[in-house]
């Protein structure tokens, strides 16, 4: 397996320590890695910055969840905003939680604790080539 990213994530998630998690693996593969707390940072971070190749967001966060944080990005006009790529972080995947984040406009979803391997893939999808 190819161990090497070229892309920049923006990982939001109000858990340090899978903040910290996160960032070992994608430091590992020399990805990027930027950090948001919950939704309204993000929203910040995204708005502010338009760097990001992929977001990884947590669903359930204090302040604004993911699914709140995903529908103003995607509300937004410019062709970026519609396009990020953003991945869900989840605990567990019901079938109402997987429709909330198709309507949303999240891209995909990766089931926490996540495996490395699972991220790899998914992740290198959107890197710069």
């Amino acid at each position: 397996m190819e161990t090497e990213l070229h892309i920049n994530v923006l990982v939001v998630d109000d858990n340090n320590i899978n903040r910290l998690l996160i960032n070992k693996v994608l430091t590992r593969w020399g990805a990027q890695a930027d950090f948001a707390e919950n939704g309204l940072q993000a929203v910040e971070k995204i708005t502010t910055n338009r760097n990001y190749d992929a977001v990884l967001m947590d669903v359930y966060m204090p302040e604004m969840g993911g699914i709140e944080a995903t529908q103003i990005i995607r509300a937004k006009d410019e062709a970026y905003f519609k396009q990020l790529p953003i991945i869900a972080l989840t605990a567990s995947m019901l079938s109402s939680e997987r429709s909330q984040i198709e309507e949303a406009g999240m891209s995909d979803y990766i089931l926490k604790p996540f495996d490395p391997k699972n991220l790899f893939e998914k992740l290198s999808a959107y890197q710069k080539v």
